[in-house]
């Protein structure tokens, strides 16, 4: 749960109002003087949070109007000490402790109130007096309340670089004072986590994100009509997208002036948590990324081998999904369902056995978990289930078998273009994986693996040569390719096909008897990049001798 609260929310006309309608610094004051909360109504927006499920909450302890909620030292420009008469940031931590959820702090660096907010951008005088005062606001943050599990930069304005800021010191400050807090991205150092603001985007594979979103699209409390709010279902797929890629949801409050919550936000999320009750299981705890898998009826969330189908388009007593190549082992209605007949036959999974209703009435959002062998990916494209007569590979007395066998490395961000890309060898740890042509055309599917990706692949194989001699490598491709003999680069197509019809390259490559490597990067670039078809041939000046090629080495 995230909580905007502050003089704002007396207004009415969103966080930014100070800002957007020019209100002099002077006038904005007064509000501080008549702010009246009602007793204690963080224990409200706890209790909230549990019956919504959620596990934590961070609250504004001073957003960019520059009005703290504590009792500070730094100014007499906080709560305590004008119309609230007390520490509303410490009614938080207590009603967050009540109730078992961890404590977040937000703090904003951008300071429309203080003299020096503005005016630290260039003069140095200014700097100094204005990062004093951040870091003496940061460090009764971390001193006054026991234990802080999150801090929450917003707004690094109007300085321009963590050094700026010093938020290295800053944050080496804070880690000493709270050694188990993690820190946001946003005071312009990368830190523990992202922050996507306004949408569900997952970071980088690794890195842990959180997605913070509005419920009506006002941060602070705003006068909104019912279709501007996030309904049930809304809020059930953000969350879902946030376990499919690894993230967590820091959904927006917004309380009245006095501290109440908007009735809407607490009607919905009451039946967000009575949802959770059923399936929380799914979303707590260690989940995996997920490819998305298309489907007219729901997504995916995943926790190893168990996928987790979030249908929110109930399709009757059978769910069918195409163009899936993992083989799946069992599947039942989530959470206490008795085993679903399926079948699976080429690329079509069909689930019957279902109730002709969708069993959840809360949101009308079910869930089926299937379990699989191995990961189910998803290609719909004709490279790899119809491709065109003109693409398979070349055939006849002088070209050897496609090589259906391969080395697939793990996904690479892509730094440099294909023509650069670096050499490599299955010694190295790139998390090699075995990958076969799944059809009669010998196509090496890699976006199988990787779906529309950006970034680079290699695929490495070992071959065998009876005696020194010169072959012809025929490649078909969709995406650039470099190919490396034993980490010697012999060739570069940096160009892009177009994926329905895989493109064609051809070299010479002379290699002395004996094992040699054979290792090609493919530009896997806007899903272009979806494999390759491989095989030998024999040069034309050689042909009138029988052909004789290199063997695949396992």
């Amino acid at each position: 749960m995230f909580v905007h609260w502050g003089l704002y929310s007396q207004l009415g006309r969103n966080e930014w109002v100070m800002n957007l309608e020019r209100i002099p610094v002077k006038e904005y004051e007064k509000l501080s003087w008549t702010w009246r909360p009602k007793p204690r109504p963080a224990r409200e927006w706890a209790t909230l949070a549990c019956e919504a499920g959620m596990k934590y909450m961070v609250m504004t302890t001073k957003h960019h109007e520059g009005f703290l909620l504590w009792d500070s030292k730094m100014t007499d420009y906080n709560a305590a000490r004008r119309g609230p008469g007390r520490d509303l940031v410490r009614e938080f931590v207590e009603a967050c402790r009540e109730f078992g959820l961890r404590v977040g702090f937000y703090y904003s660096l951008m300071d429309w109130h203080h003299t020096d907010g503005a005016r630290c951008a260039y003069d140095l005088e200014a700097r100094k007096r204005f990062l004093a005062f951040t870091k003496g606001c940061v460090h009764e943050l971390m001193t006054n309340y026991g234990k802080i599990d999150i801090l929450w930069y917003d707004v690094a304005w109007p300085l321009k670089s963590a050094e700026e800021w010093d938020s290295l010191a800053m944050n080496i400050m804070v880690r000493q004072l709270q050694p188990h807090i993690i820190i946001n991205n946003r005071s312009l150092l990368p830190e523990d986590f992202g922050t996507p603001e306004e949408h569900v985007t997952a970071a980088e594979p690794g890195r842990d994100w959180e997605a913070c979103m509005t419920f009506n699209g006002s941060w602070g409390w705003q006068e909104a009509p019912p279709e501007d709010w996030r309904n049930v279902r809304q809020v059930l797929e953000m969350l879902r997208t946030c376990c499919a890629g690894q993230g967590n949801l820091l959904l927006n409050i917004g309380p009245l002036p006095d501290g109440s919550v908007p009735q809407l936000a607490v009607d919905r999320l009451k039946a967000v948590g009575q949802w959770l009750n059923v399936y929380g299981d799914v979303v707590y705890g260690k989940v995996d990324r997920v490819d998305k898998i298309v489907s007219a009826l729901g997504n995916f969330s995943r926790k190893g081998r168990k996928y987790f189908f979030w249908c929110s388009r109930w399709p009757g007593k059978e769910l069918a999904i195409g163009a899936l190549t993992g083989k799946l082992e069992k599947a039942r209605l989530y959470p206490d369902g008795s085993e679903l007949s399926f079948t699976q036959i080429k690329d079509r999974l069909v689930i019957g056995g279902l109730p002709e209703k969708c069993p959840d009435k809360i949101a009308g959002v079910g869930m089926i978990e299937m379990t699989f062998r191995s990961p189910p990916r998803q290609a719909f494209s004709a490279g790899c289930v119809n491709l065109p007569s003109s693409a398979p590979p070349i055939s006849g007395k002088w070209y050897s078998k496609p090589v259906r066998q391969w080395h697939v490395s793990k996904l690479i961000p892509k730094k440099v273009g294909i023509e650069k890309a670096p050499a490599t060898s299955l010694a190295q740890q790139l998390g090699w994986t075995g990958i076969a042509a799944q059809d009669e055309q010998s196509f090496v599917n890699v976006h199988s693996l990787y779906g529309d990706s950006d970034g680079l692949v290699y695929l490495a194989n070992r071959f065998k040569t009876p005696k020194k001699g010169t072959w012809t490598l025929c490649i078909g491709h969709d995406g650039g390719i470099r190919v490396f003999a034993d980490k010697r680069a012999v060739f570069c197509e940096p160009r892009l096909q177009n994926p329905a019809v895989p493109g064609r390259s051809r070299f010479d490559l002379t290699l002395d008897k004996g094992v040699h490597e054979i290792v090609i990067a493919l530009d896997t670039s806007r899903g272009f990049g979806w494999g390759i078809f491989f095989n030998w041939g024999i040069p034309r000046s050689q042909r009138q001798k029988k052909p004789v090629f290199p063997q695949l080495q396992q």
